[in-house]
Order: C-alpha cells, then structure tokens, then sequence
C-alpha cells in the first residue's frame, strides 16, 4: 500500500481515537504527524512531487490570499492540537524529538504567512518554472503520463502571476530584477522546450501546445506588470531582518546562538580557515601564496571532451573507497549517473547540479548533471582536485548517500525535515573524512583546495548573517568574496543571490561541519574502544537531518 493511501486509510481511525479522549499521547502525536504531512503536501503539491509521492504531479500551489489564510488556519489549528499532547508522557526520545520537530516545522511556514510574509516580497515565487520543468525533464514516469499532468500544470499557471499581482508590495528591487531575469527564461522555456516535449508525444501534442501558448501570453502580460508596475514600487529592505534571522537560527536550525553571535563566530572560523590556508601553501611551494598556488593547480584539469567522464571516474573512485573503508553503509541497487544538462536548464546555475533520489521513493539512483564546457577557459573551475573535492561532497560518502539513508528513516517527518547545518555540514565533513582517510591522490595540493572551498563557506556565515540583518550591504559582500575569498567579481552577484533568497541557509555548510566533528569526538569518547566510524556514520545518519541538540540527545550525548 502507497504511503499516502494507508496514511489516509489510517487517519480517520486515529483521529477518531484522539477525540474520545485517548490516554496515548505517542499514538496521538503519531497521527497528527500523519495528518500534518498530508496537509502540507495538500497546501504544497510541488514539494509533495519532489519528495517523490503520486497523486500531486497534476497540480500547483494555491498563492491566493484565500489559500494562504486557509493554510494559515490549519497550520493554527494543528499547532493547538499539539500544545494539547503532553510532552512529559512521551515515553520514547524519538517521539520527543519528533514533538519538537513538528513545532519547528509548522511554526516557521506559519510565520513565513503571517510574520515574515515572502510571498509579499518575493516575484520568484510566483513563476513555476521548477513544476513544469520537472515534468519535462524528468524520467520517473512515461512521457504520455507527464504529458498528461504537464497539460494540468499549464492550465493552472496563469492564476499563480494573478496572485503575484495582488499580493506582491514593495520587494526589494533586486529580487524583481532577478525574477524578470528569470520570466524571460522561464518564456523562451514554455515557447520552445515545452513545444519540444509535446512533440514527442503526438496524443497530447496539440493541447499541450496551446496550453503552453496561453500560459506564455499570460506571462508576457505578467512580465509588463512587473516592468511598469512592481519595478518602481521595488524599494523594500533586502535583508530579511533581524528579528526573522534569529527565528530561523532557534525554529530552523535549532541554535541557541543570536544573529550577531553568528557573525562573530563566521569571523572567528574564517581568520582560522585563513591561517591554514596560508600554513598549507607554505609546505607547498614557501615562495608563493595559496592565491598563486590555486591558479598553478588550476591549469591542470580534463580536457573538454573527457570533462564529464572525469566527474564519472572520481564519483566511482569515491564510491569504491568508501566501501572498501567501510565509512558508510551503501545499499543495494544504487548508483550515480553522469549526464548533460539540458539546454533549457543552462541559465540557472554555473556549472550543472546534483540530483538525489526522492524520500518517499524506491528510486536509488541520483545524477550529476553538469552544463558542456563551450570555452577552454572555463575548464580551469573544473581542475582535478576540484573534482577530487567535490565528488565525495555530492555522491559518496555524501548527499547521494545521505538521501538513500532518509529513504530508510521510519519516521516520515524524519524523511522530509532538513536543516542545512546537517544536510550542508555533513556534505562538508565528508571532504574533511576522505582528506583523513587518505583519498585525494594530490594529498597536498586538493588539500589546499578543500581548505579554499571551506574559506568560501566560512565566508558565507560572515555575510549572510551580515546581509540579513543590517551589518553588510549588498556590494560590501560581493567586495569581501572578491578580495578576501578571490572569487571572480562576476560571479558575487549569483553567490550573494542565494544569500539573499534563503536567509541563514549557507551558513549550515560550515557550522555543520564542525558540529559533526565535535558530535564525533564526544561519540569516540563515550563508546571508547568499541567506537567504529561506520557505525557512527550510520547511526547518526539514520536519525534525519536534524537540528545537532535533538542528534545528541537521540545519541545518547546528552539529557
């Protein structure tokens, strides 16, 4: 039985069971988790079809005023619901953490409704190009089936830019900018890529073609509106503010640190990070700084048309030395796939992307899909320890194992919560294990490179928490990435954009590096001799990605 089908068969008696006064607080928690889930992917299809559950593909969020207080309702409702179950009779900790869990869960997509409202100030939201793309470019279901659900999706486009236009107030300029930046893709993508699709199904073709037409005239009207009358009315507050930043760091992270506590801190790992950097490219070469040691390493890369078997080659090396290690369990039936991207994909990110299996899916098989290399130049950003780094960061033992071990969690809220301080954190702490375990074959020279790519994620905890609450402005944080991380100028504006998009995300790649390392220690000192890096690893994998108090308790670290 599909997940969804036995939640729903099983809620009606559950919550049947909670209204006569049941004296079982796990049983009560358990359904109102089920019942949770169930809405949320009722209010969020798009997510619910990224986890990997039916039944969604056909259909796109409500952004009406209408629908998001009628989200806002349940979510009152249900966090009323909760604060009724005493948490003192939870016998077990996985229940506990799960309490928790839940209150964070619905109390931040409360607030980001009422409190800190993003569908006032963010154009982005209002532009599906992520559902209908997924549909086009995706192969977990036949073409005729995606048809189908695309033609659905298409039709519901045009009311989201209505929504936009009664809903959106003052953003801040650059978030219209980037979203008029994008609706002209997001154009070129339903004029020519969906028309593409159509063809290859000619049972749909002709629907799906004047579907796509009309959702393009409404998005040209929309593209106007944006132009003549949201762009001067754009004049609101890039950062999120600190009020929201601190919310983030407690409800979504579960830190007990405040904004400004973080950006000292961001400081702090940076000058560290620095130093190492300038210890390691003295051992190197003691006549050149790292700045000039990186551009020597830089010139040593694939050629063009090896570039994405050579991701292959260190994504299958990373593969078989962490099974040989015995670092983390790899389940059967598993495996990465190197391919192109797409042409209609290329605008949206520098190099390609990392996709991993869904959670709520038996699918086990993940893809690096890297954008083709049209100037020489540009193989220099894809040097081989660069590759050396970042395969084990995306597939072993990183993300790809990482979402095969949620496929297993019997949790389900477990399979879908993530803060970035574990998912980010542990993707960077598995380029600190292979550095340790001897897998970079250039051990000094990619161990320069994993030190400037921790520079970099340092970096982002200092101007994200500065961006978002008033201590940096914008050209002052592309100015530090440029001198002080030597990141080419024309790529800040892409990095600072995801700062400002997801306030206090980046800063999880970094923080949640040394948490692990500091989980890691205590765990080797409280189990002693009997302490093995595989069953940590999957152990503490096992457990979600969840904020790192909640990790400690369930480990048995702390109280």
């Amino acid at each position: 039985m599909g997940y969804i089908l036995r939640m729903k068969t099983i809620l009606a008696a559950l919550t049947m069971v909670m209204l006569v006064g049941c004296s079982n607080p796990e049983g009560d928690l358990d359904a109102l988790v089920d019942r949770y889930l169930l809405e949320l992917w009722e209010a969020n299809p798009e997510q619910a079809s990224s986890a990997g559950l039916p039944g969604y593909y056909h259909r796109l969020s409500d952004l009406s005023q209408a629908g998001l207080e009628a989200e806002a309702d349940g979510l009152r409702a249900l966090l009323a619901e909760l604060s009724a179950i005493n948490y003192e009779k939870l016998g077990s900790a996985d229940h506990r953490v799960d309490y928790r869990l839940l209150g964070q869960h619905a109390r931040v997509r409360l607030a980001e409704i009422e409190r800190f409202p993003r569908w006032q100030r963010e154009p982005g939201r209002y532009l599906p190009f992520g559902a209908l793309n997924q549909l086009v470019s995706g192969d977990f279901a036949p073409a005729e089936q995606r048809a189908e659900w695309l033609l659905a999706r298409l039709q519901a486009v045009p009311p989201i830019y209505a929504a936009g236009q009664t809903n959106l107030e003052r953003p801040p300029r650059l978030f219209t900018e980037a979203a008029l930046r994008s609706a002209r893709t997001h154009l070129s993508f339903l004029e020519e890529a969906v028309p593409s699709f159509a063809a290859t199904v000619p049972s749909q073709e002709s629907a799906l073609v004047a579907a796509a037409e009309v959702a393009a005239s409404a998005l040209s009207a929309h593209i106007v509106w944006m132009e003549e009358t949201l762009l001067p009315r754009s004049d609101g507050e890039l950062g999120a503010g600190r009020e929201a930043y601190d919310f983030y760091l407690r409800e979504i992270h579960g830190l007990e640190l405040n904004a400004e506590e973080v950006h000292a801190l961001g400081w702090q790992i940076f000058n560290e990070v620095e130093a190492a950097l300038a210890v390691q490219a003295h051992a190197i070469n003691p006549d050149k700084d790292w700045v000039e040691i990186t551009e020597d390493i830089r010139n040593d890369h694939p050629e063009r048309d090896d570039l994405l078997a050579a991701y292959c080659r260190g994504i299958q090396r990373s593969r078989a030395f962490v099974i040989e290690r015995g670092l983390v369990t790899v389940p059967p039936n598993e495996e990465v796939r190197c391919i192109h991207s797409d042409p209609s994909q290329r605008a949206f990110s520098p190099f390609g992307t990392f996709r991993v299996p869904s959670p709520f899916t038996e699918n086990k098989v993940g893809y690096i899909i890297l954008h083709p290399v049209t100037e020489d130049r540009l193989l220099r950003a894809h040097d081989f320890t660069w590759i050396e780094v970042i395969a084990p960061h995306e597939a072993y033992p990183g993300h790809h194992l990482q979402a095969l071990i949620a496929q297993q969690n019997p949790r389900p809220l477990r399979k879908i919560y993530r803060t970035p301080v574990f998912t980010e954190g542990w993707g960077l702490y598995t380029e600190q294990l292979m550095h340790e375990q001897g897998f970079f074959t250039r051990p000094e020279e990619t161990r320069l490179t994993q030190l400037r790519l921790q520079l970099w994620r340092a970096a982002r905890i200092i101007l994200d928490s500065g961006l978002h609450t008033g201590l940096m402005s914008y050209d002052e944080a592309r100015d530090f990435l440029a001198e002080r991380v030597r990141m080419e100028y024309g790529a800040t504006a892409g990095e600072v954009g995801i700062y400002i998009y997801r306030p206090s995300y980046v800063i999880g790649y970094m923080m949640g590096f040394r948490e692990i390392m500091r989980v890691r220690e205590d765990y080797m000192a409280m189990k002693g001799e009997a302490f093995e890096l595989l069953e940590f690893h999957d152990t503490m994998l096992g457990l979600g990605s969840i904020p790192f108090p909640m990790v400690r308790e369930l480990l048995g670290l702390e109280p």
